[in-house]
């Protein structure tokens, strides 16, 4: 699991911004959560399980975990896989990860670090490509 992950910026940016939810995070497999829980001391989502090739997770329960205001932020990407996690490019990883990133609102590193330069060079990939997003009731389509 290499150096990619989630940064201690990020996570206090996360427990800044939580606002009530019972989730702080959600996140593609249960490795990638174990380590957030140990680092946060917060409950974080593993969708997609032990290895990120189970599906856990599903459109509906995501939707209703939204909708109640128990989960805002889901990370997609990085960590062992691409996409949406592994989850081995199943239906329900894929309607997830398009639903999340059509309805919402990906958070940019420049408004949790500190330290992030502003020199556009091509989206920093030291985040292992992985993209933090923000989802609300009112982004339920």
């Amino acid at each position: 699991m290499g150096g990619g992950g989630t940064s201690t910026e990020l996570l206090s940016y996360l427990k800044k911004n939580q606002d009530g939810a019972k989730w702080l995070l959600a996140v593609s497999s249960s490795q990638s959560a174990a380590q957030l829980i140990l680092s946060s001391g917060e409950p974080v989502i593993s969708m997609w399980g032990w290895s990120g090739s189970d599906n856990a997770m599903t459109l509906a329960r995501l939707k209703e975990l939204v909708k109640n205001g128990e989960l805002h932020y889901i990370q997609l990407g990085g960590g062992m896989g691409g996409g949406g996690g592994m989850g081995g490019g199943s239906t329900a990883t894929s309607e997830v990860t398009e639903w999340v990133q059509k309805n919402g609102t990906a958070v940019k590193e420049s408004d949790y670090s500190t330290s992030s330069s502003t020199t556009s060079d091509s989206t920093s990939t030291s985040t292992s490509e992985s993209t933090v997003y923000r989802l609300d009731a009112s982004d339920m389509t």
